[in-house]
């Protein structure tokens, strides 16, 4: 068994790492803003601010030439969001998440908030910026691990088919976080639900299956990141031959380890100390947070996270074990602890026809594997909504292929204007 110390310290910061160093146009998108003015919609594509149509499996972004501009607090809220989601997860055992993707996909969630309900969410996710703040930051950041040989992120929202999604989210989700956008029939919920998870496993490299255990027929609109690493040390590690000792929280326990020698950069602080290795090319690290007696392994990484920029470069010896960790979490039961919760009880009116949808469902999974060679991991994050209309299980087929009648009516008083028979045509 392995200890949180390293598992926990480990796993956290490889993730957030991505974000190291959390703008919609002043609030939630409008419901007037619905996908089809004319009261009809394109169940295989939406068109973006550009003009250009993209099915679900497509991805789009802006056109424009002016770059979005990162705020260094998108990156202080991340780390506060860290220590929100170590304390929610303490007591777990050796837990592993991503704490960019699932922001990333809350914050997309707030896209389609109303003014008052985008604030408290985005208060939680990402403190003292604002929704404008937020995208803009969010399009940086995804831009730049687009960059990078990897990482990689993706996003999509999956509305129902019967569905108008609202124009302003949908461009939004597209233009400033590179969402696919596209309708999914949801009358048949096993089959959308196979479609939702392998597009799930697909984007995660198969490290994340089955994230979501069922949809119903009544389900709006989903959301969905997935974000992948696969990065080799800068300088690889050496496996030690033989077993070792991890003295864990349930004991000692003989496992594997690995170890490597070099400078790197390092920091002793009362909370603990810290070690930071590299990758391959230098724009990600690990950073290794050993806590000081007294402390545990989620108050040191909440307390560290943000001082590693204080660590200074010396020859450091790092031993530790070999570990591959697997965890999925309900997001929805942790939202008290996250501060989200009266959040997700608030109002969607901009998602989709100009009526209110109500969350129902937010899951999380991570995959982490450290070895002598990198690191392998993976995330997702899977937001499920409901319409709040009456929808049928079952879709009952009515085709006139023989003699039929028609009478046309008042709707109110029940007076009928026009009657037909139809025999043949």
């Amino acid at each position: 068994m392995l200890k949180k110390l390293l598992s926990m310290s480990l796993a956290v910061m490889m993730m957030s790492t991505a974000c190291w160093g959390c703008n919609n146009d002043g609030g939630g998108a409008s419901p007037d803003d619905t996908a089809a003015d004319n009261g009809t919609h394109d169940s295989d594509a939406y068109v973006n601010k550009s003009g250009e149509a993209f099915p679900i499996t497509m991805l789009s972004s802006s056109e424009s030439d002016i770059k979005p501009v990162y705020d260094p607090r998108y990156t202080e809220a991340n780390h506060r969001f860290v220590s929100s989601m170590l304390a929610a997860l303490d007591g777990n055992e050796n837990p592993v998440f991503s704490p960019l993707s699932l922001q990333i996909a809350l914050q997309v969630l707030a896209n389609g908030a109303d003014d008052e309900t985008a604030e408290k969410l985005l208060s939680a996710v990402c403190p003292g910026l604002t929704l404008d703040e937020v995208n803009e930051s969010a399009e940086s950041l995804i831009a730049m691990i687009g960059e990078d040989g990897g990482v990689n992120i993706e996003n999509a929202v999956v509305y129902n088919d019967i569905l108008q999604i609202n124009k302003r989210f949908a461009n939004t989700a597209a233009d400033r976080y590179a969402a696919s956008v596209g309708a999914l029939g949801f009358s048949d919920p096993a089959a959308a639900l196979a479609e939702i998870n392998g597009w799930i496993e697909q984007n995660t490299d198969g490290l994340i299956k089955e994230l979501i255990d069922e949809l119903g027929p009544d389900t709006a609109v989903v959301i969905m990141n997935a974000l992948t690493l696969k990065l080799d040390w800068a300088k690889p590690f050496t496996p030690l031959r033989g077993l070792e000792e991890f003295n864990g929280s349930k004991g000692a326990e003989q496992t594997g380890f690995i170890q490597s020698s070099g400078k790197y950069s390092y920091g002793e602080f009362e909370e603990g100390r810290t070690a930071v290795v590299p990758y391959n090319g230098g724009k990600y690290a690990m950073a290794i947070m050993l806590p000081e007696e007294g402390y545990s392994p989620v108050e040191a990484a909440s307390a560290l996270i943000p001082r590693i920029g204080e660590c200074e470069e010396t020859g450091v010896f790092v031993k530790m074990p070999k570990i591959e960790l697997d965890s999925k979490y309900d997001i929805i039961a942790m939202s008290e602890k996250l501060g989200i919760a009266e959040a997700l009880h608030g109002h969607y009116p901009a998602l989709a026809d100009r009526e209110d949808v109500t969350v129902s469902q937010i899951l999380h999974g991570a995959s982490l594997s450290v070895t002598e060679f990198g690191t392998t991991a993976a995330a997702a994050t899977a937001i499920v909504t409901r319409k709040s209309f009456e929808f049928f299980p079952e879709i009952k087929e009515f085709t006139c292929s023989r003699p039929y009648a028609m009478a046309i009516f008042n709707v109110e008083t029940g007076a009928v204007l026009f009657v037909s028979a139809v025999f043949d045509v």
